[in-house]
């Protein structure tokens, strides 16, 4: 099954993508993904407003932590 990703959001190594799972004769199944450095894999929403809390609260975390702070001071990160 054909995948569209979109890029919604980026900042601090967190990526706020939107889904979609093309079917031939079907509706396209739309999920939204929340990504970062800090964990591993992504986490997948149906809805969008989750997704954007978790995004933000993401960001958030991605900005007290060492680390993140440190790639964005070297120029590694957005």
């Amino acid at each position: 099954m054909p995948t569209r990703k979109t890029l919604i959001r980026s900042e601090a190594g967190v990526r706020l993508q939107r889904i979609e799972r093309l079917g031939a004769r079907q509706a396209a199944a739309l999920q939204f993904s929340v990504s970062t450095l800090r964990r591993h894999g992504a986490r997948l929403f149906d809805d969008r407003d989750k997704a954007e809390d978790a995004y933000d609260l993401e960001v958030i975390a991605a900005l007290s932590d060492p680390v993140v702070v440190d790639m964005q001071r070297r120029g590694l990160l957005e």
